[in-house]
């Protein structure tokens, strides 16, 4: 198995520090942001993503009726 990882690493697969154990560390401040927002703001973008889950399901609708049709051969060939 050795044999392989070093093949792939030969082929450029992996990193160059693949075999380091240490993990990369960072500030907090660096990997999350706080971002306070206003309560407009936040209903806005609830009432945004409550649109986006209507698109998906009136899609996923769309989608399972053209299965249907397609399952019991309703669709042209």
């Amino acid at each position: 198995m050795m044999d392989t990882e070093r093949m792939l690493f030969e082929k450029g697969c992996f990193l160059p520090n693949w075999l380091d154990d240490e993990p990369q560390e960072a500030a907090i401040s660096q990997v999350h942001n706080l971002k306070n927002k206003d309560l407009n703001t936040l209903l806005e973008e609830l009432e945004s993503i409550k649109q986006h889950l209507e698109d998906v399901k009136e899609r996923q609708w769309q989608l399972a009726k053209l299965l249907h049709f397609h399952k019991n051969g309703f669709a042209r060939e």
